[in-house]
């Protein structure tokens, strides 16, 4: 078996993952990305799908629904946002979702986990409602025979497709929905404050951007979302759905650190996932970005732990993804299961919307742009006593690269323009974090590495 992150194909673009079990299978929802993408979401909905026995083998259900199913949206000029799928009292699945530029939460609805969705309808506000927080990321949790839906956004600042007012961004939101699947039984309630109202509670500083995401675990209800910081995936914990909840951390960041916490070094920008229970352990979806952009996102997860309060211990991001053990590599492995890109000693903060086409980057199965760039893999089980790295250049004398094992270096190699450069190692018996630092005058390609 073979587990690695990014979870699936290498030339799959699912982002915003909402994972949930289904009759022994892990269903993935999410949006849909395209290499080398110069918007979000640009493709119809497809999903991926694992038996819960064997996360290392993930299946293409295909398209599950066409943004142009939706009427308001025929000529599909809108894209699919972000969606969440429940299997409702009826035994029927209702997806969630929002269309680009349209503030309203649309839903269809399918017989079978991953079948062809047909739209359904709009989620309805009541009457005379007061809070109307703007439609996006919807998240729909089923709690017994009742359903929550979770929503909202929070930005301070202005965006060309939405509408964002003080009144309509104040953060996450909650309202529990009728029978129907699309009435919402009251006005929705503000739980996660957003940029302008954590000050002074235990949010401030992780204040709610997006991305809500509603589960349940041991009679506790665990609200997660993306913060203002964007990367991180936090959560806050209640004994009730739709009130009470309090910030407990951050899950997981898809910038990671180096030696100064303040300082974040990767191409990185937002961040979108869950998490959920499979068969004994729970694990955390989420994703990276590619292609030095951020509209190439791809899918990743990790094994996430519970302590005896319930609550979560931060989660690392991994190339080994959800393994319970460290890799053991005995092929070749593709460079871009690098868990971590840097771009040289000073990373940059990418502000949203904005690319960086000029950075160390993963496009495809490679590694390209590479000059002064950092990058990592993490774990294995043990490095055997030798590695090969499968380098492109052009030819001539191109610097060189620094082989570190566990923050120790092992090797500086220099790279001739020949199409491999291998060195020897001292077999490390405890499981090992791979770090390649290069430092070359002429931008070179990173293919694989092998043991």
């Amino acid at each position: 078996m073979t587990y690695l992150n990014p979870l699936l194909p290498l030339n799959e673009y699912i982002p915003d993952g909402e994972p949930h079990v289904f009759d022994g299978r892990v269903y993935l929802y999410g949006s849909h990305d395209q290499a080398a993408g110069i918007k979000y979401c640009p493709l119809d909905y497809t999903v991926y799908s694992a038996s819960v026995d064997h996360l290392d083998e993930w299946r293409c259900e295909g398209v599950i629904y066409h943004k142009s199913q939706d009427p308001r949206n025929a000529d599909g000029s809108h894209e699919l946002y972000a969606p969440d799928c429940v299997r409702g009292s009826d035994g029927r699945y209702y997806l969630y979702y929002v269309l680009e530029g349209i503030d309203a939460i649309g839903v269809a609805v399918c017989d079978t986990p991953a079948g062809h969705y047909e739209y359904y309808g709009e989620v309805k506000l009541p009457e005379h409602c007061h809070e109307k927080p703007i439609a996006f990321d919807p998240a729909i949790l089923q709690d017994g025979e009742r359903y929550y839906l979770a929503y909202g956004f929070s930005f301070n600042g202005t965006l060309p497709t939405m509408n964002l007012t003080p009144e309509n961004t104040k953060g996450g939101y909650v309202a529990e929905l009728a029978a129907d699947m699309l009435t919402l039984k009251h006005e929705p309630r503000l739980v996660i404050p957003g940029y302008a109202l954590g000050k002074g509670s235990s949010f401030e500083g992780h204040e709610f951007l997006e991305a809500a995401s509603l589960r349940k675990f041991n009679n506790r209800y665990y609200f997660i979302y993306s913060s203002q910081a964007q990367h991180e995936l936090c959560y806050a914990v209640s004994s009730y759905p739709d009130r009470d909840f309090t910030y407990q951390g951050i899950l997981i960041s898809n910038a990671g650190k180096l030696e100064d916490e303040a300082l974040y070094k990767n191409n990185y920008a937002n961040n979108h996932g869950s998490i959920v229970k499979i068969n004994e352990i729970y694990a955390i979806f989420y994703h990276r970005h590619t292609y030095g952009r951020q509209y190439s996102r791809q899918a990743c997860a990790e094994i996430i732990h519970m302590n005896d309060q319930g609550l979560f211990e931060p989660a690392q991001v991994t190339s080994q993804g959800l393994s319970e053990q460290p890799l053991s590599i005995d092929h070749l492995l593709p460079a871009a299961a690098a868990c971590f890109v840097y771009d040289g000693l000073q990373g940059e903060f990418i502000p949203f919307g904005a690319d960086s086409m000029d950075k160390a980057r993963i496009e495809g199965s490679s590694i390209v742009n590479i000059t002064e760039s950092n990058i990592c893999f993490r774990y294995f089980e043990a490095i055997p006593d030798q590695i090969t790295l499968n380098l492109l250049t052009d030819g001539s004398e191109c610097g060189t690269v620094e082989v570190m094992i566990n923050e120790r270096l092992m090797a500086v190699l220099n790279i001739k323009g020949e199409p491999t450069i291998s060195c020897s190692l001292k077999p490390e018996e405890v499981k090992a974090e791979l770090w390649l630092n290069f430092h070359c005058p002429r931008p070179i390609q990173l293919e694989s590495i092998i043991f």
